[in-house]
């Protein structure tokens, strides 16, 4: 715990490393987003515990709002974006350097989008993320309460360095009380490899 932040929900494996996230969602920890690069090689019965260490690529915790949840790879394995499903925004880091070189800001669209987890397309030019209802099915709701359930569009630019919203394909299913009960908190493209969480 001291070395990897809890809570996390998305992994992306590339060039001889695994990136790994955490966020918020507990009662002692409710505003966190750290992204981690983890080697493939080097680990043995052996070695100390937590041998080879992850590098910690990018932290805000503390900072109101934060919750990184689910992360994509770009097509040809160059970018990796963290979705954070409070604050309505994505980070980009560059796999070469390892740096955050890119803020994909999708605030305003909604009151509150809540970006869940994603895949890309098999083609590599959009990335699409489930997106969270007001009545949340699972997980801690200060962070993935949003208004608009669905599935989110993102046209891919740069090559992955950059997004543009194209828009939210909407899911509804509204209860005999006339309360809204869908909550995307999945997906996946066809064609592409499986993820989990």
């Amino acid at each position: 715990m001291g070395t990897v932040h809890g809570n996390g929900c998305g992994g992306a494996e590339v060039g001889g490393s695994m990136y790994v996230n955490s966020g918020g969602g507990t009662a002692t920890n409710l505003s966190e987003f750290d992204v981690y690069r983890f080697p493939l090689t080097g680990y043995s019965a052996a070695n100390q515990p937590n041998t080879p260490a992850p590098a910690l690529l990018y932290s805000d915790d503390g900072t109101p709002d934060r919750d990184s949840h689910g992360m994509v790879l770009s097509k040809h394995g160059r970018y990796v974006w963290a979705a954070d499903r409070d604050l309505d925004v994505i980070e980009v880091f560059d796999t070469a350097t390892g740096s955050r070189v890119n803020t994909i800001n999708l605030q305003g669209i909604t009151a509150d989008l809540s970006l869940d987890l994603g895949d890309i397309s098999p083609s590599g030019n959009r990335v699409f993320f489930s997106t969270r209802g007001p009545n949340p099915l699972s997980g801690d709701p200060h962070a993935s309460i949003g208004d608009l359930p669905g599935l989110a569009v993102i046209q891919v630019e740069q090559g992955g360095k950059h997004g543009t919203f194209k828009g939210v394909v909407r899911i509804s299913n509204v209860d005999a009380g006339g309360i809204e009960r869908a909550d995307g908190h999945g997906l996946r493209v066809r064609g592409n490899n499986p993820v989990s969480c």
